[in-house]
């Protein structure tokens, strides 16, 4: 069995990997002004500009918190909620879909869910009324009923 050509082979894969998770731009800094500059000094072609981070998403069937340090407060209107932020604020009243919290340090209160699904870290999650389904897949994250959101 000849072992070269595999090895060239897994070693294409896992370069060809690692490729597509660097993304273009990613070392990019400020500049005076306000323009972006490489990280590597002058002799460097320019880099295009990235698109800003995005930011929270309210749309009829979904809520989607990303902004880190974000507070929402607000109607839930039957959302499905994600919550992928650090350290957000989040106060829905009102009865929401499936309720996530994917991200670290976020403290979420609804009025009712009818799933709640942690999967982050330190974060809490607390419901009004009703009897949700909880999945706790997170490290040091809790469900709770409680909290200040209406049902």
């Amino acid at each position: 069995m000849r072992v070269g050509p595999l090895v060239t082979a897994i070693g294409a894969v896992l370069l060809a990997l690692a490729l597509v998770g660097c993304e273009p731009g990613s070392f990019l800094s400020e500049g005076e002004g306000g323009e972006r500059t490489g990280g590597h000094g002058a002799g460097e072609a320019p880099r295009q500009e990235q698109d800003p981070v995005e930011h929270n998403v309210v749309e009829d069937d979904a809520l989607i918190v990303v902004d880190d340090g974000s507070q929402v407060d607000g109607e839930c209107e039957g959302r499905e909620v994600v919550v992928t932020a650090d350290d957000a604020q989040v106060v829905l009243d009102g009865t929401c879909g499936m309720v996530r919290a994917t991200g670290r340090g976020s403290t979420v209160e609804v009025g009712s869910a009818d799933k709640i699904v942690l999967v982050g870290v330190d974060n809490t999650v607390s419901y009004g009324t009703g009897d949700p389904e909880v999945v706790n897949r997170g490290r040091d994250t809790t469900v709770h009923r409680g909290g200040s959101a209406a049902g």
